[in-house]
């Protein structure tokens, strides 16, 4: 398998143009995750350092310092997964009329958009896988990559979360959003940006909460609404300018995440779980980080790694006649503190 240096030009100049377009579901990883950074390079290596919470000391008058144990931090080295989609493009596809090209349009035309609507198709599967990533990561404090039939792919990504930031289910939604909060600031977290990204039931749950509901209504006398509203956005700000927490000298925006991915079977799913509450900060370091792709040049026949969030090349099978189109990308979301999420669920819907 190689590519050709006309190809990496073009898939080059081709990529400016549809990864702008991405799929709205990119929304979300840009709200968890805004930082991103791509490597040429196979590992990445992270250097995790810890912070402390403790006073500095007063001495006696003439007295000896005071002695702080530092405490190291830690290098840590990724080798984010391999997500890999090829299309190839037959006879029959090739003869076929493409979307948005009048059919007497040069056939090398058809055959340059049909290369951009599959490179499309590709970035979409590989948000689509990234979101999941996202969502476990959240919900569970790692990642278990996984491959056709659901199978595992290579080791879990366990990033060592505090298993007391998993809340046991409970019914009630205030309740629930109350402990996670707690736990949150038990662990250090800042009250900065504060956000609770809910699932549909814990929404409906909390429509039905009489001391949500007051609380609301308390908070409408100042900020001029005691209402949920909602907008069209995959992540729905359901309170624009967010709410004070029950019970706690806290506010946090009410975020609804109800999108749905297709699994081996055909059947949607939800990314989140209906029942579940995501609590976190918007400012707790997160990084999107993409590992070298290995690239062999069919001219040269020389390999090489190559950065980037997508890396997309092409080669060709003879008598039949196959173009293929192969799109690659090694992401891994990293939390920088996976203890500022904390995970709590609701009995029922």
């Amino acid at each position: 398998m190689g590519i050709s240096d006309n190809t990496l030009t073009l898939t080059r100049a081709l990529k400016l143009v549809f990864e702008g377009s991405r799929p709205a579901l990119g929304d979300f990883l840009r709200l968890f995750w805004p930082s991103i950074r791509t490597y040429d390079t196979a590992e990445i290596p992270a250097d995790e350092i810890p912070t402390s919470r403790k006073l500095a000391r007063y001495r006696e008058m003439n007295g000896a310092s005071n002695i702080f144990a530092f405490i190291p931090g830690k290098g840590i080295v990724y080798d984010p997964p391999t997500l890999a989609e090829s299309t190839p493009i037959t006879e029959e596809l090739a003869r076929a009329v493409t979307a948005g090209l009048e059919a007497s349009a040069p056939a090398q035309q058809h055959t340059l958009e049909k290369m951009s609507q599959i490179r499309s198709a590709h970035d979409g599967l590989f948000i689509s896988a990234l979101v999941k990533q996202a969502m476990d990561i959240l919900t569970f404090g790692k990642f278990q990559p996984k491959g056709k039939g659901g199978a595992n792919i290579g080791g879990v990504f366990d990033f060592g979360r505090d298993p007391a930031n998993a809340i046991a289910p409970a019914a009630s939604a205030i309740a629930q959003m109350q402990a996670a909060y707690d736990q949150y600031k038990a662990k250090g977290g800042t009250s900065v940006n504060l956000v609770a990204l809910i699932g549909s039931n814990v929404l409906s749950n909390l429509e039905q909460d009489g001391d949500f509901m007051n609380a609301l209504k308390l908070q409408g006398l100042y900020a001029g609404h005691s209402r949920l509203v909602g907008d069209n956005r995959v992540v729905a700000d359901i309170i624009p300018g967010g709410f004070k927490i029950p019970g706690r000298a806290a506010r946090c925006n009410l975020l609804v995440f109800d999108e749905s991915y297709e699994d081996e079977t055909g059947s949607l799913v939800p990314y989140m779980n209906p029942n579940g509450i995501i609590f976190t900060s918007l400012n707790a370091p997160r990084i999107q980080i993409y590992g070298g792709i290995y690239v062999v040049n069919q001219s040269t026949k020389r390999g090489r790694m190559y950065k980037g969030e997508m890396i997309s090349d092409a080669h060709v099978k003879i008598d039949p006649d196959v173009y293929v189109l192969r799109s690659q990308s090694r992401p891994l979301l990293i939390p920088g503190d996976i203890d500022s999420v904390v995970y709590a669920e609701i009995t029922g819907g």
